[in-house]
């Protein structure tokens, strides 16, 4: 049955959104060190892509903490900074404002890009998120986490433009 429709017109099933989630949870805890309780900086448009990078984010035990594509450097620092990110996946469209942003941003140690020409890398002979999850098997069994342990972040921006507040969901 069909789980996801996307803009472009991809169409996945469940099995096959749920083989996407596998594999990204496989890259983000065995390539990208994810341990849970890290904190995720997931920024895209809305997709396919972006919604299994939040359940797999979730599967892996990590916290999610999306960011609207328009945001610009300054209001990524902010959010990488205040959130204490330290991995991001990227669709690779938008990679540019969280180039800069990482430049000024010590605790963000690896950036994932996917949605790109060449399979979503950004730049030459980096490796995209699609062609590391081709490298991974099937399957990942969920990190067993509690009800009370956050799973997602959110900020507010306010009248300043400014991100300033998290909002905090707990996985129950």
């Amino acid at each position: 049955r069909r789980c996801l429709i996307g803009a472009d017109g991809t169409v996945w099933t469940y099995a096959e959104l749920q083989q996407r989630v596998d594999r990204i949870a496989r890259v983000l805890v065995q390539d990208m060190g994810l341990v849970p309780g890290n904190r995720v900086l997931l920024r895209g448009a809305n997709s396919p892509m972006l919604a299994a990078c939040f359940l797999a984010v979730f599967k892996a035990g990590g916290i999610a903490v999306g960011t609207m594509p328009l945001l610009r450097a300054r209001e990524l620092v902010t959010i990488i900074d205040k959130a204490q990110i330290t991995l991001a996946l990227c669709d690779a469209r938008l990679a540019e404002e969280l180039t800069l942003a990482g430049a000024q941003c010590p605790t963000l140690r690896r950036v994932m890009h996917f949605n790109g020409p060449q399979g979503g890398a950004v730049m030459p002979g980096a490796v995209s998120l699609e062609q590391a999850m081709d490298a991974q098997p099937a399957g990942f069994t969920a990190v067993d986490t509690a009800a009370t342990d956050v799973c997602l972040m959110a900020f507010t921006s306010g009248t300043t433009g400014q991100p300033k507040a998290a909002m905090h969901f707990h996985r129950d």
